[in-house]
């Protein structure tokens, strides 16, 4: 039931509302300004579904609560004058205003309570709806005063009711609807009206401009800050090392050059000879040692260690030994022998202290000197003993010797050359850290 409002019927409407224009304006200095509003809201000739759009719209645009309510305060007038006045049913109002069937009939009932209160409950009954098939939906003001004896000269507002007299032209809002917001173009445009705007697209194109600008700057910074942390990490391990002490270190200025069997078979020496250059080398065993940080691990001896020393060295004495090397000497590998001498490395922060314990043991086990050097004289570099051991109690004399210090190791070779009957040599240097 979508009809149009003419001149006439607005006019009728605004009288209907008895509303105090004195009051509204100002003392009547803006009522010129209040006509010309209300001429743009309710302007003649337009459909009662497009008057209604026009006062949502209004409301969706304000920003002041006062005028806001008075908005929605002429659109539930708006209901009830269309409900007794043009006698439009209940479904109809819905259909038109686009308020759902409950919120016509609580607008209308409570607005014909308000001037009848003593027909509270059958008004209640009559304008009650439960859902759509309610028959209650058919019902309009001329069946429902005829029923009840109403009067249908009602008036639109009550004495007193505020929004009746409320001075809304005195606030920033009613400038902005007289201003900007009242227009046809403003109000009649199509929901998809800001699709055609022709700065809508061009505020989404700078939108996402600018979103793809700030994950650019976001990626570049990740970028820069993984950069500049593996620069530093590489920094860090230019300037960091590890130091550790090494004894053995190579010297990697020697080259390694083997012997030939040419070279051996032109040595011709005699047995007499060999002993007296022996001699003449623990004598002088020490004079070519030069200042060093550092052992030179030889490679014509087998390290072992106490737990590895044959138990027996009677018959250990009779072996054959496994490894065989070219060179030979007292205390170097001989290639033939048949005996064996055994060299201990120690190094010591207290070289003196394990000094006097070797000292102290050595008479407990029969142990005698090799040559004319007192065992424990001290060089430049360490001390060192050269001695005789009875072989029967080699292995617990070497073990309580390497009982002494934590960094030591045995060293042993063949040799032609043993001590005397039933002694093997043992050469012990004790190196100072």
């Amino acid at each position: 039931m979508d009809t149009n409002i003419g001149y006439e019927e607005q006019t009728k409407f605004k009288g209907w509302l008895d509303l105090n224009l004195n009051n509204i304006s100002w003392e009547g200095r803006y009522l010129d300004v209040f006509n010309q509003v209300w001429e743009l809201i309710f302007e003649p000739n337009i459909l009662v579904s497009d008057q209604f759009k026009v006062l949502v719209k209004l409301e969706s645009v304000l920003s002041q609560g006062p005028v806001i309510s008075w908005i929605k305060w002429l659109k539930d007038k708006l209901v009830c004058y269309l409900f007794i006045e043009k006698d439009y049913t209940l479904k109809s109002l819905a259909e038109v205003s686009k308020l759902s069937y409950s919120e016509v009939s609580l607008l209308v009932r409570s607005f014909l309570i308000e001037h009848y209160p003593h027909l509270e409950l059958p008004l209640s009954e009559e304008l009650q709806v439960g859902n759509i098939l309610s028959s209650n939906l058919n019902n309009s003001f001329k069946k429902i005063s005829s029923k009840y004896k109403m009067d249908k000269k009602l008036s639109g507002s009550l004495p007193g009711e505020i929004l009746a007299s409320l001075e809304v032209t005195l606030y920033s809002d009613w400038t902005v609807i007289h201003n900007h917001l009242l227009s046809k173009q403003e109000f009649y445009k199509k929901p998809d009206s800001a699709l055609k705007d022709p700065g809508f697209l061009n505020r989404k194109l700078r939108f996402l401009s600018e979103l793809v600008i700030l994950f650019l700057i976001a990626g570049l910074l990740i970028f820069l800050i993984k950069v500049g942390n593996k620069t530093y990490e590489e920094y860090l391990v230019e300037k960091i090392s590890l130091f550790s002490p090494n004894f053995f270190w190579l010297d990697k200025n020697i080259g390694f050059k083997p012997s030939t069997m040419e070279d051996i078979n032109q040595i011709d020496i005699t047995s007499n000879e060999l002993e007296e250059l022996e001699k003449l080398e623990n004598k002088k065993i020490f004079e070519d040692i030069q200042s060093s940080s550092r052992y030179e691990v030889e490679t014509d001896v087998v390290l072992t260690s106490v737990d590895t020393l044959p138990k027996d060295f009677e018959v250990a004495g009779m072996e054959l030994s496994e490894y065989e090397e070219e060179r030979k000497g007292g205390y170097r590998n001989s290639r033939y022998g048949r005996r064996k001498a055994y060299r201990v490395m120690m190094t010591s922060v207290s070289p003196d202290e394990l000094k006097k314990e070797l000292i102290k043991i050595l008479p407990e086990y029969g142990v005698t000197q090799v040559d004319n050097v007192k065992p424990g004289t001290e060089i430049p570099g360490g001390i060192y003993f050269n001695l005789y051991v009875p072989r029967k109690i080699l292995s617990k004399f070497m073990g309580q010797v390497t009982s002494f210090e934590d960094h030591s190791t045995i060293l042993e070779s063949k040799t032609r050359f043993g001590g005397p009957s039933g002694m093997d040599k043992v050469f012990i240097w004790i190196k100072s850290i």
